[in-house]
């Protein structure tokens, strides 16, 4: 996991210890910087979705633990800087 980042570049979700295994796979068997909920065998599974779908999708498995107002804020500021979303409007 040396060149894995901290987080998914799609959706943000963690690659900690407990979510490490969620980590998805290039088409070559390599680890992406992506989760296997957003990425497979080198491609993306909703290839049409935008960074607001994606916060949107994310709401809802945070909004337990934070709130879902406190919720989109994270994810409206945290989700457009991952590099899926880097340079898109």
């Amino acid at each position: 996991m040396d060149n894995i980042p901290a987080y998914c570049q799609s959706c943000g979700m963690p690659f900690d210890e407990d979510h490490s295994k969620f980590i998805a796979k290039e088409a070559d068997g390599s680890d992406s910087v992506y989760c296997a909920y957003c990425y497979k065998d080198g491609a993306f599974l909703e290839p049409d979705a935008s960074a607001e779908d994606m916060i949107g999708m994310g709401v809802p498995y945070l909004a337990h633990k934070i709130g879902e107002k406190a919720a989109r804020e994270q994810l409206s500021a945290f989700v457009p800087t991952l590099a899926r979303w880097s340079g898109k409007s």
